[in-house]
């Protein structure tokens, strides 16, 4: 028995798993053929086979960019419990467990993190786990409380809203609903002077104790996010049971009212834009569990009215409830894995080369996509105008299959520089 962990690129905590049970060989590649898929551009389609040498194992490394030990590239090497290897000196880090499946897997610092098991070859994406765990929720009302424990954030009953006061709920007053989604609902108001934006549930769910707790797994996600780039979080409350999610409002306009009003954005200005988006997807993908997005585009980038923070751009939208229902953002913006359920953070990446295309054009992405095989493409060569290094650029970022594309938001921000 052997078991494979898929490690965080950048925090080395475990994103995903693979458990062989009878297997003598375990072939790891980007080709969907293999036992373990990993979809990066600097893996080969069989970079690596692990072979069972009676009780023992080995790995050998097939792939033309090698694969790495403690840095030291190897050709053949026995298997020792806990190792870690990394295909291609900038690929993707595997942890090695033998013996039984492991629940928690040992990071170099000695700490733990609690893995579940998932099934050999499954490639799972950011969706996929959430239908998981809302599919292994109780069908039976949650807890009426829990806690979430922050200097700014509270959990607890807050009085009624006036029933002859709409425009209250609970210490929040001026209150308006500013958008009303198949799941969600936005309302602005007002607590102290100050402004807010209250997230909740659509009433229609509210009976519905998986929303319910997706709805709290999702606050929880956005409760520790501390960047100056993205809305902090301030308050979670419960007004007979409907939960309630108080963020800091942010005073000024979409970047998509911009383009409305002027027509298209410079490329030196778009492009300075892009690089703040790729700044705050690098710390989100960065997190001990990678945050994603999934919903990038011009509307959910507010230019902000006053200089208050040292970014001139806030990235709002993130989906309080994903895995419900189909909800897969801006049409045109996202990426086809994305359309399919199967999002992960090289979609946000894709959407952060359609948004580019939208500002420097002026045009809305969707009419810039031809068929290809079964499926659309964003073909940025029909964009008039752009030069051979944009659309190269463009077109990586935007490219059909995952691994084609650039594999951080730090290569994307890199690429962006040269074109300036």
């Amino acid at each position: 028995m052997i078991t494979l962990t898929l490690l965080h690129p950048v925090q080395l905590t475990p994103v995903q798993h693979w458990t062989f049970d009878d297997s003598a060989i375990v072939r790891i590649g980007r080709s969907t053929e293999n036992h373990v898929v990993l979809y990066s551009a600097v893996v080969s389609r069989l970079h690596a086979e692990l072979r069972r040498v009676d009780s023992a194992w080995e790995i050998v490394s097939l792939g033309a960019n090698g694969t790495y030990l403690e840095g030291k590239r190897i050709s053949q090497l026995p298997v020792s419990d806990g190792m870690i290897v990394r295909l291609a000196r900038s690929g993707p880090n595997l942890q090695i467990h033998l013996g039984r499946p492991v629940h928690a897997v040992q990071k170099r610092s000695g700490e733990t993190t609690q893995l579940s098991s998932l099934h050999p070859r499954e490639v799972v994406s950011e969706d996929e786990q959430t239908q998981m765990w809302v599919r292994s929720l109780p069908r039976t009302k949650p807890e009426a409380n829990w806690t979430m424990d922050t200097d700014r954030a509270s959990d607890r009953q807050e009085t009624d809203p006036d029933p002859d006061d709409p425009s209250r709920i609970g210490k929040y007053y001026d209150v308006e609903l500013i958008r009303e989604g198949r799941i969600g609902m936005t309302y602005s108001g007002r607590r102290n002077g100050q402004p807010f934006i209250l997230k909740t549930l659509n009433p229609k769910w509210m009976n519905d104790p998986r929303a319910l707790a997706l709805f709290e797994r999702q606050v929880s996600v956005l409760k520790p996010l501390n960047h100056p780039g993205v809305p902090r979080s301030r308050e979670f409350f419960r007004i007979r049971g409907q939960p309630f999610l108080a963020m800091e409002a942010v005073a000024g306009q979409p970047i998509s009212q911009q383009v409305q009003q002027r027509g298209k954005v410079e490329l030196k200005q778009a492009v300075a834009w892009m690089l703040e988006v790729c700044e705050i997807l690098e710390y989100l993908h960065g997190q001990p569990l990678p945050v994603l997005h999934q919903d990038i585009c011009p509307d959910n980038l507010i230019r902000r009215d006053h200089h208050t923070s040292s970014y001139e751009l806030a990235l709002v939208e993130f989906g309080l409830i994903r895995g419900l229902e189909s909800d897969r953002g801006a049409e045109g913006f996202i990426a086809p894995e994305q359309k399919q359920g199967q999002a992960t953070y090289l979609s946000d990446l894709y959407s952060v080369g359609t948004t580019l295309a939208y500002l420097i054009s002026g045009r809305q992405p969707s009419l810039f996509y031809k068929q290809w095989r079964e499926d659309d493409r964003f073909s940025p060569e029909l964009i008039p105008g752009l030069l051979p290094e944009v659309i190269n650029v463009l077109g990586t970022l935007t490219a059909p299959n995952p691994r084609d594309r650039y594999q951080s938001a730090r290569e994307v921000a890199s690429a962006l520089r040269e074109l300036v």
